[in-house]
């Protein structure tokens, strides 16, 4: 028997705020990245299969990564980075375009390099809410734009500083990350954004 819409689960919830409860905005000054290419299997993004409205935008399970692989930090400029989610397509397939634009002091070698080499990219970008909850850019089936910029300044009082301008399409709203990030400083809580355990002595990052 074919399912009616009348069949489908009603997980909403009342969305309460509680008086002083405070919500801080902002992001945490470091990121993390892939290539996306790297990672050999996805965690599952449970969206309409979701049995609570509080999982529904919430990855279940780890990355995957190919060997060797690792998530590479970078170093942001504090209260820079305004992460943003916005609705795009059409009705029936309407879902949201993940954007942050990623400020790195300024212009020196790695910087420069990392910016040329992710231009024709693909990658996946793990930013940082103030209470250490890792959110995601990036997709499965979408491909990360990148579009990087560097600008010198002027004088002594101008920004000197490289710029990774980052956006993804997704079925929700830069999801969550609750699971373990292999990086080059460790493995890494995305619930977090803890150091779990600390990359081991000799090797890249530790």
């Amino acid at each position: 028997m074919a399912k009616s819409c009348t069949d489908m689960a009603d997980i909403y919830k009342s969305v309460e705020h509680c008086q002083g409860q405070v919500s801080m905005p902002g992001a945490i000054e470091k990121a993390y990245f892939i290539k996306k290419a790297k990672i050999a299997k996805w965690p599952k993004l449970p969206f309409a299969e979701a049995t609570d409205i509080d999982k529904v935008a919430v990855y279940d399970g780890d990355f995957t990564l190919a060997a060797d692989a690792k998530f590479h930090r970078i170093d942001l400029m504090p209260n820079e980075m305004e992460p943003e989610s916005e609705q795009v397509g059409a009705f029936g397939s309407y879902h949201f375009n993940n954007k942050a634009t990623l400020p790195i002091p300024g212009t020196a070698e790695k910087a420069t390099g990392t910016i040329a080499m992710m231009n024709n990219d693909d990658v996946i970008i793990v930013i940082f809410q103030r209470d250490g909850k890792a959110r995601i850019i990036g997709d499965p089936g979408f491909h990360t734009n990148v579009k990087p910029a560097q600008k010198w300044g002027k004088s002594s009082n101008d920004a000197n500083q490289t710029s990774i301008e980052a956006s993804c399409e997704s079925l929700v709203p830069l999801p969550f990350y609750p699971g373990k990030l292999v990086t080059d400083d460790g493995e890494i809580s995305g619930a977090t954004g803890q150091l779990i355990s600390p990359a081991a002595a000799g090797v890249p990052g530790g």
